[in-house]
């Protein structure tokens, strides 16, 4: 499963914005 599918099922962020946050970097796998 992907990272940011995860968080978008976590309700954390929608998963574009979860791509985002993590090319910014925020997110720390």
């Amino acid at each position: 499963m992907r990272l940011n599918h995860y968080l978008a099922k976590a309700g954390v962020a929608s998963r574009r914005k979860s791509d985002l946050l993590i090319s910014e970097g925020r997110i720390s796998v």
